[in-house]
């Protein structure tokens, strides 16, 4: 395990990778490259594990990040959730296909024929239809699950259960409160004593007041006029916890990746059953991008060469992302305390997987559109907590998002622009530095009721076009 200080900047242009030597060197590079205050970066190879760390936990502190630095993880914490829920399903405490209201009975949603049909592989698989995203604060005791679900009543439902794919953040809580219901424990501490203690996770938690006692980061976001600040507070609601409330570090990680690895098993201790390890690595449904899918908790490659779970996470100025390759025997876990740290990091796995594997993800091929086709996408496409705005550009589309907040309504005064190149019939790519890559869909799927609707899906969001 190595450190190393943090590198000056770097003035490359964005879209040209240097040919890194080594992996240390990449991770230098990309870190000083997007002007990431701190990353950790850790490899599983040829049964090796190697951990790289850069920079500051904090810019107003200076202190290094070090191999043993605890980050924020963001979503990948829905992987451990789904494992955990396998291996109660294991136990016989749950069941993938029984209806979620056989142990929420009170749930309440907007759509009656979803409440009574939705299950935990929908909620896995983010196939439920609810709205994901609802990140108001329900308080830090031990009832703040019960209070977020009994507003689920207020969400929009998308779409019926298991037709369509959008990102749930609320599924996963709603899963948090199935596993208190039928264990009679609160979630952390079925986390705790069935998953992470069993796997020998040590620098790993869930709860802020144990992880300040652990060397930790703090998150950053970029003010483009000032810089990198601080984000406070350090995490988001405790209700939030099974969708993304675990902070670990890149050898935790790595060890999390070591157990999938070995279907299950690791160091002869079994997690759960090889069948139930390969079952969460099936596709279950398409997730809007080219070769991907969503498992049980995983998102799901499938190329040519071999297929690839992975899982990325993004909370309060943290982005993480775990890849692993189970018939290689390979993982990658990476950690940042910044925003700019998801380009970084995708920089990083390309290099990675170059290097050691001689495998590149494969990119779309431009797909162009006539004008009308073109024009036929435009127009207003709202949700909750952003209006977006889609114009014609020369020989794209042009992609305007005003963030609203959920509880005031207020608008962000800085709006989000992206240019987009269409990659297919209906299916756009994020051109700009931010977010380059992202898959931007347009879809005519029913309602609920059956009613056609035109929707806009970015970063597995849904939106729906205004009619006026």
């Amino acid at each position: 395990m190595q450190q190393t200080q943090a590198p000056r900047p770097d003035t490359r242009w964005p879209h040209e990778q240097p040919g890194y030597a080594s992996l240390a060197a990449a991770v230098q590079g990309e870190a000083s490259r997007w002007n990431v205050p701190g990353i950790a970066v850790g490899i599983l190879h040829d049964g090796e594990t190697t951990i790289h760390a850069f920079g500051a936990t904090s810019i107003e502190t200076g202190h290094p990040v070090t191999p043993e630095t605890i980050f924020q993880i963001g979503s990948i914490s829905k992987v451990f959730t789904a494992t955990l829920v396998m291996r109660l399903v294991e136990q016989g405490t749950l069941d993938l296909d029984t209806p979620v209201i056989t142990y929420v009975p009170e749930l309440p949603l907007a759509d009656e024929h979803a409440r009574a049909t939705v299950t935990l592989r929908h909620l896995l698989a983010h196939s439920a239809g609810f709205e994901g995203d609802r990140f108001i604060d329900y308080g830090r005791g031990d009832d703040a699950l019960a209070k977020a679900i009994a507003a689920f009543d207020t969400l929009p439902q998308w779409f019926a259960p298991g037709t369509l794919w959008s990102y749930c953040n609320a599924g996963f809580y709603l899963a948090g409160l199935v596993i208190e219901r039928a264990t009679s424990r609160v979630f952390e501490d079925v986390l705790m004593d069935e998953l992470i203690k069993p796997l020998g996770l040590t620098r790993t938690e869930i709860l802020p007041e144990y992880a300040m006692t652990h060397p930790h980061a703090l998150g950053h976001k970029l003010d483009r006029r000032t810089g990198p600040e601080v984000v406070r507070p350090f995490t988001l609601a405790r209700h939030v916890n099974a969708a993304g409330g675990i902070i670990a570090n890149a050898a935790d990680l790595l060890r999390f990746a070591r157990m999938h690895i070995g279907d299950g098993e690791i160091d002869g201790t079994r997690i759960i059953s090889a069948d139930a390890a390969r079952a969460m690595r099936e596709a279950a449904i398409d997730a809007g991008d080219f070769h991907r899918s969503y498992g049980i908790g995983w998102s799901v490659w499938n190329y040519d060469a071999f297929k690839i779970v992975d899982h990325g996470g993004a909370i309060r100025g943290f982005k993480a992302n775990l890849t692993v390759i189970p018939e290689k025997g390979f993982a990658l876990a990476q950690l940042a305390n910044s925003d700019p740290g998801s380009r970084a990091m995708q920089e990083i796995e390309a290099w990675a997987l170059n290097h050691y594997l001689g495998f590149s993800r494969p990119k779309p091929a431009r797909h162009p559109l006539p004008e009308a086709t073109l024009d036929a996408f435009t127009g207003t496409y709202e949700r909750h907590d952003a209006r977006n705005v889609v114009t014609r550009d020369v020989d794209g589309l042009h992609l305007e998002i005003t963030d609203i907040d959920e509880e005031t309504g207020k608008e962000e005064e800085e709006r989000r622009c992206y240019d987009l190149e269409p990659v297919g019939p209906s299916r756009f790519r994020v051109t700009s530095v931010e977010s380059h890559g992202a898959i931007v869909d347009f879809l005519t799927h029913p309602a609920p009721d059956g009613a056609p609707r035109d929707l806009m899906r970015a970063g597995g969001r849904l939106a729906a076009r205004n009619a006026g």
